[in-house]
């Protein structure tokens, strides 16, 4: 490597990278996740930069590594920020930079967001394609229905899920009203309050911004859906308590005031956790109760971002698609 070499890729370019590689992308996010259960990962805890003023506003950095056959460092850096929604902008922004594995010097910096975005929505999709029984017939319900919620849908549809019924729901209505949409061709309907989404449907995706527990009534989770709890803070312990769960990472989860950390304080255990991602991928954990409600909890690392940002940058250099800036490291 030339260390004066550095890159930088666009939103535009790594779009037209993730919908012309759709499937391999997806199956780098799956095999960051068994790389991370066979401990051929490094995946510090994330860190959360917050401010006194602006609550419901972070910034986090997830700094990780992959030790398999290609080994790849870096780190994500992503701001959520709710507030912009109001004035048109994203909630999310973020820049993802990879570092060579043998010098350690940074060779890339790419769009973030994009990114984030797609691997959290294989994450779902991944978490459901684990936890689901009946694929046949999905009624699908979504409670917060903004970008992520829209990512996750389309990730669905890409590998070709049949979705039956979709329901929605947000406290805003024309959040639903511009969800809904964007799939046409869907049986989309919107519904006045989150308990009318859990009760008929048989696979949740929970992507809200809430940053405390607003669920916790069982009675409508009594025929034991799979919820896809991306948002992290929607589930309040007793929820948590009565289901199956299963998590990216076990350590990670128990932070931040999630929902497993939670009942984490609650009951001072980790009882409640049945297994990670990784297990199911590698086909070493099947003890569920069948008659408990399945929850996946993926708090989100940093190696599934480099895993596909390493996919993108690699895609981009060989089709000459990167820009370089020769002299970022000239003395």
């Amino acid at each position: 490597m030339n260390n004066r070499f550095f890159s930088i890729l666009g939103k535009k370019q790594i779009d037209k990278i993730i919908y012309a590689n759709y499937r391999d992308l997806f199956e780098k996010v799956k095999e960051a996740y068994s790389l991370h259960n066979q401990n051929k990962t490094s995946n510090p805890p994330s860190y959360f930069l917050r401010f006194p003023d602006k609550p419901t506003s972070r910034i986090i950095a997830l700094p990780a590594a992959l030790l398999g056959e290609e080994p790849v460092a870096g780190i994500k850096w992503i701001a959520s920020n709710p507030e912009n929604i109001k004035v048109g902008l994203p909630r999310a922004s973020a820049v993802i930079i990879l570092n060579d594995y043998e010098t350690g010097f940074p060779k890339a910096c790419l769009e973030g967001a994009s990114i984030s975005a797609f691997r959290t929505a294989c994450s779902a999709v991944i978490g459901a394609e684990y936890t689901v029984n009946n694929k046949n017939g999905i009624k699908l319900g979504i409670i917060g229905t903004g970008y992520i919620a829209q990512k996750i849908l389309e990730c669905f549809l890409h590998l070709q899920w049949n979705i039956e019924q979709v329901l929605i729901q947000d406290k805003l209505l024309e959040n639903c009203q511009k969800f809904k949409s964007a799939f046409p061709s869907l049986d989309i309907s919107i519904v006045k309050n989150h308990d009318q989404v859990l009760r008929n449907s048989n696979l949740i995706v929970l992507a809200t911004s809430s940053i405390v527990p607003y669920i916790n009534n069982l009675e409508v989770l009594k025929h034991n859906p799979t919820i896809l709890n991306i948002s992290l803070r929607d589930l309040a312990s007793n929820v948590i308590l009565a289901s199956n769960n299963v998590v990216d990472d076990i350590d990670h989860i128990l932070r931040e005031n999630t929902s497993p950390h939670l009942a984490y304080l609650e009951t001072g255990n980790k009882n409640f956790i049945n297994t990670t991602i990784g297990d199911l991928i590698n086909k070493s954990y099947n003890n569920f109760k069948a008659d408990n409600p399945t929850i996946f909890s993926p708090m989100g690392m940093g190696i599934l971002d480099l895993s596909v940002a390493n996919y993108i940058y690699k895609q981009a250099s060989k089709n000459n698609q990167v820009n370089f800036i020769n002299d970022f490291f000239d003395s």
